[in-house]
């Protein structure tokens, strides 16, 4: 029994170590803010939307769009290309139904719901058929946005002015904010993306390289022909390791940000963690090969395999945890005036609201880089908030690793509500 509360209390000890000097790091290494002025070049801009069964949202999702294409500079020629995966809803009538002059509907059937990887590279085997014939590859740019997703004319042209500015820049990873905060659970989400998330990118950014998140990823068509979209549950993150491989050069900006709605409800929200996560075990497959890329440096090596093998110590961590628990309150009651293991309690709760303090300092300047306000206690309540969140997500690696070996790799989207509009999202320049 001795040795398993070793074991415990050693690996609890390694993780929160490493989890103090994430935070420290991503309080340090910050990516500038520098807006980038798009200059006389003219580039195509594509927009690709997966739907499957979005019947609830992607009219909204065109009609804000196309009114931010409307305002894109005349050196950018802009359109949305929606891909139908054969839904069972009415997403195809309501897309045939649109109006707008942005739009074009492509319908996958027969080799349907295969997946989102499978759903890009339809669109992008169109495109390279159709649409981008005689212009040249390195100008046309494709943008991967969900069903939910919405990007302001300001943002866009920061993203085709980073391709612009940087010749050899492969694929282009924005930022994400939550629009739809109504409850615990979203709130929660939209720290995790523009405060956790966020500064983590920048991070692998200033040391390494960015890491695609799917919704807000943005790639030049010949990456896009070369690279095709894999059936990884986690598709960006494999076409990321992908890209790494050939070479490419991948960048991630906090400053540019798509918002897109957060799951709000428990148990879909738990399905797409698990799937995320299943995802990542998938991708382990690269692990070699990044370790032997030159590619590659050495903290992108180090970094994605902690990240990748995340499934695997997040079944590991959470019961180390709690045996360290139980094994220093025990001893604490057993001993309180002659032992050390309630200062050792004290010490990790005091190191604990260090770390929700910094998380919150993180936040609120994030939030500030993108001209919006977040006061100091509301970040900090949610930081702490945000313990809890944790809790939930550290559940499903048990999950992602079981489905994993009883070989159940279906893709089980994530399904958008019917959401107000929320004109303007807060976004002001």
């Amino acid at each position: 029994m001795k040795i398993i509360m070793g074991i415990g209390i050693t690996i609890s000890s390694l993780f929160y170590l490493y989890f103090l000097l994430d935070i420290i790091l991503m309080n340090h290494y910050r990516e500038p803010v520098q807006p980038t002025t798009k200059g006389a070049a003219k580039f195509n801009l594509y927009l690709v939307i997966p739907v499957l069964n979005e019947d609830q949202i992607i009219a909204k999702t065109v009609s804000r769009l196309s009114a931010q294409l409307a305002k894109l500079p005349a050196t950018i020629h802009a359109q949305i290309i929606t891909v139908d995966d054969n839904s069972t809803d009415n997403s195809l009538a309501t897309l045939a139904a649109s109006k707008s002059p942005y739009l074009q509907v492509l319908h996958r059937a027969g080799n349907d719901q295969q997946g989102k990887g499978a759903v890009i590279n339809t669109a992008i085997q169109y495109l390279a058929h159709t649409l981008v014939k005689g212009t040249a590859p390195e100008q046309n740019i494709i943008g991967i946005l969900d069903a939910d997703a919405f990007m302001s004319s300001a943002d866009l042209i920061q993203v085709v002015a980073r391709f612009e500015r940087t010749t050899k820049l492969a694929m282009l990873q924005t930022g994400v904010n939550i629009y739809n905060q109504t409850n615990w659970l979203t709130r929660m989400q939209d720290f995790e993306f523009i405060g956790v998330n966020s500064a983590t990118q920048q991070l692998r950014e200033r040391l390494g390289q960015g890491i695609a998140s799917g919704n807000g990823q943005f790639v030049r068509l010949p990456l896009a022909l070369k690279n095709p979209w894999g059936n990884s549950l986690l598709e960006d993150l494999e076409f990321t390791l992908r890209t790494w491989l050939l070479g490419g050069q991948v960048e991630f900006t906090h400053t540019i940000v798509v918002q897109q709605e957060a799951v709000a409800h428990l148990r879909p929200f738990f399905k797409q963690r698990v799937r995320w996560c299943q995802g990542a075990l998938q991708c382990m497959y690269y692990l070699p090969a990044i370790w032997r890329s030159a590619y590659v440096n050495w903290f992108q090596k180090i970094d994605t395999t902690f990240w990748i093998l995340m499934p695997i110590t997040g079944c590991l961590v959470p019961l180390a945890s709690l045996i360290t628990l139980i094994t220093l309150i025990s001893r604490s009651l057993q001993d309180w005036t002659g032992g050390w293991h309630h200062l050792a309690i004290i010490t990790i709760l005091l190191i604990a609201l260090l770390s929700c303090a910094l998380l919150a300092v993180i936040c609120q300047r994030n939030y500030a880089d993108i001209h919006q306000k977040l006061p100091f206690w509301r970040a900090m309540l949610t930081s702490i908030g945000f313990q809890g969140y944790l809790l939930i997500i550290a559940v499903t690696p048990y999950a992602a690793i079981y489905r994993q070996l009883v070989g159940k790799t279906s893709w089980t989207k994530t399904r958008h509500e019917a959401t107000p509009v929320y004109s303007h999202l807060k976004r002001s320049y």
